[in-house]
């Protein structure tokens, strides 16, 4: 069995996680939540059994009911936030989950996060039976998602500009040409003596605008980084805004840029936080945070906007197949590792 056992002494947001690839997984891609329950049950037992009297408390509850309650709340909640675009539903008696028949783009990009917030994480994966691994092509695709998720925050046009940028563009001509769609600020005719000589994206990833039908300035206006790793904590775009702007632009643009981070992960809590308090914490620090639990339904209309609407400029639409393919391909060898 390529999963590990049921993480009980995790967050809730990884069991809900470790259930998802279980659903995933069997067969006819739809599981019980009494599943779960018996795993709790032999946990517990065990513990109750062991020869010190030792008895574990799994997120501070100490009954089966607290347990399940639990975890199907932290469900509820993702359906509650990402709505259609969550790829799973409550069968018809709510006593277990199923794997939507068709999945949209939205759905596509939550398993595309669900896989890549959990690469290699053991308390996931039996990794010796199964574990995958993120070239930069597949976290690339991530950009494209965030892209797609930035169109749709602004109903406006989005571009992909993190290296290595999927057109071989180099940096000041890929510059030009976002800034010349954009209509405000001048990119600089040369670069300023003791610039880097090779910049690659000057740590801005994802660069999207609003419109307005007078075309002037005074837009909505981001500037985001991507961030697929899980040492995401330690990236921001906040501190590159302004020498961005200050080292490449003979004029810059007058509507006011809004820092964005983009991750595919699960925000964990501190303490006794909620999660809109533990975001307004991170919002103070990164700007606005997109995370697995808005992105899939931001991602799902962006992409929808670019295949749709030929007055914006949304970059990747296409990216979408990749996707679809590394996901489905991923999730076809985990199955196949356990069948074996």
């Amino acid at each position: 069995m390529p999963l590990a056992q049921l993480p009980l002494d995790c967050e809730v947001h990884v069991i809900a996680d470790w259930f998802e690839f279980y659903v995933l997984m069997s067969e006819f891609s739809s599981a019980s939540f009494r599943d779960i329950q018996r795993m709790w049950d032999r946990r517990r037992n065990a513990e109750n059994s062991a020869p010190d009297g030792r008895k574990e408390e799994f997120f501070g509850h100490d009954g089966d009911e607290q347990f399940l309650e639990t975890i199907l709340q932290e469900i509820r909640n993702r359906i509650e936030y990402l709505g259609e675009a969550y790829p799973f539903e409550f069968n018809a008696s709510e006593e277990g989950l199923l794997v939507k028949e068709e999945l949209k783009v939205g759905h596509t990009v939550y398993l595309f996060c669900l896989l890549l917030s959990n690469v290699n994480n053991a308390a996931i994966f039996e990794l010796d039976q199964f574990s995958y691994e993120l070239d930069n092509f597949v976290r690339d695709l991530f950009q494209a998602c965030s892209t797609w998720a930035a169109a749709a925050v602004l109903s406006g046009s989005a571009c992909s500009f993190g290296f290595p940028r999927p057109d071989g563009s180099n940096f000041l001509n890929k510059l030009r040409e976002v800034y010349a769609l954009f209509g405000e600020g001048e990119v600089r005719a040369a670069p300023l003596p003791g610039v880097s000589s090779s910049p690659k994206d000057e740590g801005i990833d994802v660069i999207a605008w609003g419109h307005r039908t007078d075309a002037a300035p005074g837009r909505f206006y981001v500037l985001g980084q991507v961030a697929t790793g899980g040492n995401w904590p330690g990236k921001s775009v906040v501190e590159y805004i302004r020498p961005f702007h200050e080292n490449w632009f003979s004029e810059i643009p007058p509507s006011p840029p809004t820092a964005a981070l983009f991750i595919p992960h699960c925000v964990p809590l501190t303490g006794e936080a909620t999660l809109k308090q533990q975001v307004s914490i991170l919002t103070r620090r990164y700007g606005q945070v997109y995370y697995r639990y808005v992105i899939p339904k931001l991602a799902d209309s962006g992409h929808a906007l670019a295949c749709n609407d030929e007055k914006l400029s949304i970059e990747r639409a296409d990216d979408i197949e990749h996707i679809r393919t590394w996901v489905a391909d991923t999730l076809d060898k985990m199955r196949e590792s356990a069948a074996a």
